[in-house]
């Protein structure tokens, strides 16, 4: 053992000095690495933090989030109906529900579950999603009738007839008419106007055409002489000329048939519109009787300068969609045609944005400003 030793130690002072200082070093370094690990080795390491109630606390946030995802989930709506709050709760992106109120506030509305698809930003996918869980109840206006002044409810026929010519307020009562149509009925009378026919009784300011219809088969003529009857038509005969874009909701119903209904929904569908261009276009109110407006088409205009034409450059989705004569599909393509070449210069660029042919331009190039 001794002499191994000895050699070792003999072989050691063969090194240079400086190698002789590094095998010292490395020879330290190892004895501490030994020294460090049978010391730790001794140490019983625990935990110095709780950590019981950070856990608590995450559990408690994971709970409130699956609420959260339970709570937003699809369910049956009526679009035309449902409110923000009930929005919140419906599993379809931000920004889908904010056009569809945006929509809803501009005057549109959803007559059935495929209209939901004009909502821009309403992809296939998404439609497809909740196309099932969308509810419209089937609802078909109905004209309202002035009631009488005992507010009863009219019945769909009368029995008998009578003679508007020389009914008297009672009698008129009795078939239906209230206080403020018989009144009317007999002014127009004292004032030297007679009715030579059934629907002559439509010049009444009050009765519009549903009521007409209810009562034209109890209506009777008498026969009068010649003379008589000469001389009451020239003093009936009244000339009426109606400006459809200025005129107001009294001015309206003084046309033959149009009553406080169809006056309402004349006015609002020109504000949709942004005016009449031409007269026929009041067959495009909804449910606006043909027989009606036959009747009263040579007493009303349309003054076009008066129109209130859209700025498309300054449009914004909802200010395009409200209009009736613009589908979604023709929208998305003006506005993205107008994000990547900028502001409308001419109508040839609004041709060149909307698909199809020059039909659709032709409707709504009235309507329409490219300054």
């Amino acid at each position: 053992m001794e002499k191994p030793f000895r050699q070792l130690v003999k072989e050691y002072f063969r090194f240079s000095k400086s190698d002789r200082s590094g095998i010292i070093v490395l020879v330290v370094i190892i004895l501490l690495l030994i020294s460090g690990i049978i010391i730790v080795s001794n140490f019983n390491l625990k935990a110095d933090y709780d950590f019981s109630e950070f856990k608590e606390a995450l559990e408690e946030w994971e709970r409130t989030k699956k609420r959260e995802l339970d709570s937003k989930r699809l369910f049956t709506f009526n679009p035309n109906t449902i409110t923000k709050e009930q929005l919140d709760s419906l599993s379809i992106p931000e920004f889908v529900k904010n056009n569809l109120l945006s929509y809803r506030s501009a005057g549109g509305k959803f007559e059935s579950p495929t209209d939901l698809a004009k909502i821009y930003g309403m992809n296939d996918s998404i439609f497809k999603l909740i196309e099932k869980f969308i509810v419209i109840p089937e609802s078909v206006p109905r004209e309202e009738q002035p009631k009488p002044a005992d507010t009863r409810e009219l019945p769909k026929s009368y029995t008998g007839t009578f003679d508007p010519n020389s009914a008297d307020s009672i009698t008129l009562s009795e078939f239906g008419f209230n206080n403020f149509q018989a009144s009317n009925l007999i002014s127009y009378r004292k004032s030297g106007g007679f009715f030579s026919t059934s629907e002559d009784v439509l010049k009444i300011y009050g009765v519009d055409s549903a009521f007409f219809n209810i009562i034209k088969e109890n209506i009777q003529i008498k026969t009068v002489p010649k003379n008589d009857f000469t001389k009451n038509e020239e003093k009936t005969v009244r000339v009426i000329k109606v400006e459809l874009n200025s005129a107001g909701k009294a001015e309206l119903m003084q046309l033959p048939g149009v009553g406080e209904v169809f006056a309402e929904r004349i006015l609002k569908y020109r504000d949709l519109l942004g005016g009449f261009y031409k007269k026929e276009q009041l067959l495009e109110v909804y449910n606006f009787p043909e027989e009606t407006y036959s009747n009263i088409a040579d007493n009303i205009v349309a003054d076009s300068s008066r129109i209130k034409k859209i700025r498309v450059n300054f449009a914004e989705y909802s200010d395009l969609l409200r209009h009736p004569y613009f589908e979604n599909e023709h929208v998305e393509a003006l506005l993205d045609y107008r994000e990547k070449n900028g502001p409308f210069r001419s109508f040839d660029q609004l041709i060149q944005s909307l698909p199809g042919d020059s039909v659709v331009f032709d409707a709504v190039k009235v309507y329409i400003s490219c300054r």
